[in-house]
């Protein structure tokens, strides 16, 4: 008898107490985010008003053949495609490559608690050094991503954020463990399929903020983003014509010139 009340408890508890964990990593990706969006904004007041240098280069310090930083700082660098940016922690702290390192020095606000921990990289398992990306509309420097829109508009400014507003825009995305890749999170705004998946590791659900400050969780609705399949991340083309996560990222992303 105990063992069955026991066994009764354990099962009435257990989903409580599952729960209870989802909710603690929800609460923990928002406060992560909230701080990425405060170092944006502080960036921003701190350079006239010039948004965050964002774009898809590098897994390391890139250089010139002299020896000196052939690029400007992104925000943060990193590769995913390359293995070796799957563990480069400078990627992200040390302030000659990563201009949020100018402010931020904790690795674990980068990496949001609902996602995998561990990454593997040639057979070994290594922590995660990032979970999130940043708008590729916004504050984008260097060569242009080819396979994103030319007819659409890149901010550079945070005064320039008027259509969409920034309430409207959105700044980072929790992205699918699989599909991150680039420090930007790219969106096909001319073709109906996704260059990232956004994460739904939240109870299908992902946290995304927006240029106004705000962070939220936010559910997606169709079945191909939650599944978030695709043959080849990398290549970062997975059709999925009429799906409305699609549609709604787009919405917030940018808008045409």
């Amino acid at each position: 008898m105990v063992i069955a009340i026991l066994g009764l408890l354990a099962g009435l508890l257990l989903p409580a107490l599952t729960r209870a964990k989802m909710a603690a990593k929800r609460i923990e990706c928002l406060s992560n985010q909230r701080q990425l969006v405060s170092v944006w904004m502080m960036y921003a007041s701190d350079n006239s008003d010039w948004l965050v240098p964002n774009g898809g280069f590098s897994a390391g310090p890139p250089k010139s053949a002299t020896g000196r930083f052939a690029l400007p700082r992104l925000w943060v660098q990193g590769a995913f495609v390359i293995p070796s940016a799957n563990t480069n922690r400078q990627a992200l702290l040390d302030p000659q490559f990563a201009a949020f390192a100018d402010y931020l020095q904790n690795i674990r606000v980068y990496v949001c608690p609902a996602d995998s921990p561990s990454v593997e990289v040639r057979g070994e398992l290594h922590p995660r050094v990032r979970s999130y990306a940043l708008n590729a509309y916004l504050g984008w420097v260097g060569m242009w991503d080819s396979r994103l829109s030319e007819q659409h508009k890149v901010f550079w400014k945070q005064s320039q954020m008027t259509t969409p507003s920034p309430a409207g825009t959105f700044l980072f995305q929790d992205v699918q463990s699989d599909s991150i890749c680039f420090p930007y999170f790219g969106v096909r705004m001319q073709d109906e399929s996704f260059f990232n998946f956004p994460s739904s590791a939240h109870n299908q659900r992902g946290v995304i903020s927006f240029a106004d400050g705000r962070v939220e969780c936010h559910r997606w609705t169709d079945s191909r983003t939650i599944q978030a399949y695709s043959p080849e991340y990398h290549v970062h083309d997975d059709p999925s014509s009429g799906n409305p996560d699609l549609a709604w990222l787009r919405e917030r992303t940018s808008v045409r010139k």
